[in-house]
């Protein structure tokens, strides 16, 4: 009986082994990834988080890359139909400009650079981080937006377009340059290792397509010279011009009164206003830095305007400062001034005008001075004149060596 027992045991273990064996093993189920937008992305920091710690996937176009280097190398731009973001890329950068791709978030980490919200380090030879879904999807088209808008810091990192504006200067896309409804102004910013750096402005009014990115204010940052169609007519041309200059030609040997009428003198120390060139932009430029002078306050003085026949006469520029840490930049005007070399001895008036943005570890962009009314000295002659004063002390740490760039200074009626 025992025996039957145990033989009844043994062959139901057998049967139960092949029944196992026949099975197919269980795979454990995918992970759950969630889609989100751009959008809410982007809300994740705006709540607090730096690093993504969920299970999260965003998709969009790319709008923005080094391509034509106008970007580093490890950066690219993203978009969806909600919002824009600028991405940081670890090893090799191949993002495609107008593909669409998935990123899978989890893991990446949000960094805030100089205004601009980053996203990654991706790594985009990883399948677990990186996706392409296509290389030619339905074009994306730009967001219409105003100046306004942007410098209110709306449409941060997304591709906009923008109609009715115009280029403040005239010269090559590389550098720093002033776009204007000829209300508000913006910057657009190229690189000089960018492609089409060296490519003339747009000299018209129109439409400009870029994405719209910060460094410590809203600027632009340009794709290529055909997102641009501005060959209409200018706004706010003057009625008349009584002097405009963009120092072309002047370089860092030659001060200022190497251009016919312009004066500089020295009122403390012997510092006087020389050119400079940057990335083909020729400007004026002083700086008391590694003087070693106790004083230094230097003039830069326009030729003589006549106003005798103005009705709305205004006086705009552009200005930069660079390390500033408290050597100053006014704006004076005199209708008293005779042209000699000592202009501190005539009555000069200082003119109120928008002043870039205070920059301790850099250069501030160039920023336009807004146009100060000059209406009060109708019926009068002028002189206009630039005076920066600051210090370099030897042996002290008391320096006031701010270095300002002046540049396209233009007199006119309105």
């Amino acid at each position: 009986m025992k025996i039957k027992i145990y033989t009844s045991g043994v062959i139901l273990t057998i049967f139960l082994l092949l029944i196992s064996c026949e099975r197919e093993p269980v795979s454990p189920p995918d992970p759950v990834i969630d889609h989100i937008t751009i959008a809410q992305l982007r809300a994740m920091y705006d709540s607090g988080f730096v690093k993504v710690d969920t299970n999260v996937y965003i998709q969009g176009i790319i709008t923005l890359t080094p391509e034509l280097g106008n970007v580093p190398d490890f950066i690219g731009y993203i978009q969806d139909t909600t919002a824009g973001l600028c991405l940081t890329v670890t090893g090799t950068n191949t993002l495609a400009r107008d593909s669409r791709v998935t990123i899978f978030c989890r893991g990446l980490s949000f960094t805030m650079y100089n205004g601009l919200l980053q996203f990654g380090d991706i790594d985009i030879a990883k399948s677990s981080q990186f996706r392409i879904d296509s290389l030619t999807p339905a074009p994306l088209d730009p967001v219409s937006v105003t100046l306004d808008e942007l410098l209110d810091g709306k449409h941060q990192a997304e591709y906009v377009s923008i109609s009715g504006v115009q280029f403040l200067s005239t010269g090559t896309f590389s550098g720093t340059k002033i776009l204007t409804d000829c209300n508000s102004e913006i910057d657009v910013y190229t690189r000089s290792a960018a492609t089409f750096s060296g490519v003339s402005l747009p000299a018209g009014n129109g439409t400009l397509r870029g994405v719209a990115s910060v460094f410590n204010s809203m600027q632009i940052l340009l794709r290529e010279p055909s997102d641009l169609d501005m060959s209409g007519n200018l706004c706010g041309i003057p009625s008349k011009t009584y002097l405009e200059q963009s120092f072309t030609g002047l370089t860092s040997s030659m001060v200022v009164n190497s251009i016919p009428g312009w004066l500089a003198y020295a009122q403390a120390g012997t510092v006087l206003w020389k050119g400079w060139t940057l990335s083909g932009n020729y400007f004026a430029r002083t700086t008391a830095f590694s003087t070693g002078q106790a004083s230094v306050k230097t003039w830069m003085i326009a030729p003589q305007i006549d106003l005798s026949m103005a009705i709305n006469p205004y006086i705009s520029f552009e200005s930069c400062d660079g390390y500033d840490n408290g050597a100053t930049l006014k704006l004076y005007v005199s209708t008293d001034y005779t042209g000699s070399s000592t202009p501190w001895t005539a009555n000069w008036t200082e003119l109120s005008y928008t002043r870039p943005a205070v920059n301790t570890s850099g250069y501030s962009p160039f920023v336009s001075s807004g146009k100060v009314d000059l209406s009060a000295y109708n019926g009068s002659t002028i002189y206009i004149a630039w005076v920066y004063t600051g210090a370099d002390p030897s042996g002290t740490a008391n320096d006031d060596t701010t270095t300002w760039e002046v540049d396209n200074v233009l007199i006119a009626e309105e």
